[in-house]
């Protein structure tokens, strides 16, 4: 489902960017699921669960290639016709691809952040839906793999060498760089932030749900699994070193 789901939204999120449909590039936030992966991260770190935080670190860095490859694909279909020479760069390309909106994406993205603790721990289903649209991650991804292949493509176009052309390619390529930097910094950003949320709520004197003893419980858990693991290798290490 995951796979499925993060297939849909990148070509959802592809056909909005090249038409420029502002409506169409949001639908697909609302179908990514790329923010799981850095919930269980954010969550990660907090229980010191290093199992988890790698396979939710591998499970992000895999999507983010896939949106990537997907975002190329959609260039490859669509940046031969006439939409592409006459339209592009669209302005939902160029907003996800300009230093304006990074920096401009950094506080949002801390504060998106705190959000996805909040809705998480509350359960608040439509919160996280209006976090899922302020942090926008999918979208910048799928717009790097299309710049970058469109950059490349101008290449080789039949009236080359000229100085328009060559500044053309040259900005799609840095508005390439630019979203990719837009995505990891907002993925980052939401991560650490959420799991600052996680921490601040543990330790605040209020009353807390059934959900905070088990936060404890398993650190706790894996602070021993972690003890365990250590000893048994300096075991192994001690019997290693009298066998010889």
């Amino acid at each position: 489902n995951y796979s499925c789901l993060l297939v849909i939204a990148s070509l959802v999120a592809g056909m909005g960017l090249i038409s420029d449909s502002s409506t169409i590039v949001v639908s697909s936030m609302l179908l990514s699921p790329i923010m799981g992966p850095v919930i269980g991260a954010s969550y990660a770190m907090i229980v010191w669960d290093w199992a988890l935080f790698r396979q939710s670190v591998k499970n992000e860095l895999t999507s983010l290639v896939i949106c990537i490859i997907i975002g190329m694909l959609v260039c490859a279909t669509t940046g031969w016709t006439n939409l592409a020479e006459d339209t592009w760069p669209t302005t939902e390309m160029t907003s996800r691809g300009e230093l304006t909106s990074l920096l401009v994406g950094i506080p949002v993205a801390f504060l998106s952040g705190l959000g996805v603790a909040l809705s998480v721990l509350d359960d608040s289903t439509s919160s996280l839906v209006g976090v899922a649209v302020s942090a926008s991650l999918l979208p910048p991804a799928v717009n790097a793999g299309l710049t970058w292949i469109y950059s490349f493509v101008l290449q080789f176009e039949i009236a080359d060498t000229e100085r328009g052309d060559t500044m053309r390619e040259h900005q799609f390529a840095k508005m390439g760089g630019m979203s990719l930097a837009l995505t990891i910094s907002n993925i980052i950003l939401v991560a650490i932030s959420s799991a600052l949320m996680f921490r601040v709520k543990e330790v605040l004197p209020v009353k807390k749900r059934v959900f905070w003893n088990d936060l404890k419980t398993a650190r706790k858990i894996n602070q021993k699994r972690a003890l365990m693991e250590e000893m048994f290798s300096w075991d192994n290490d001690e019997s290693g070193s009298n066998d010889v």
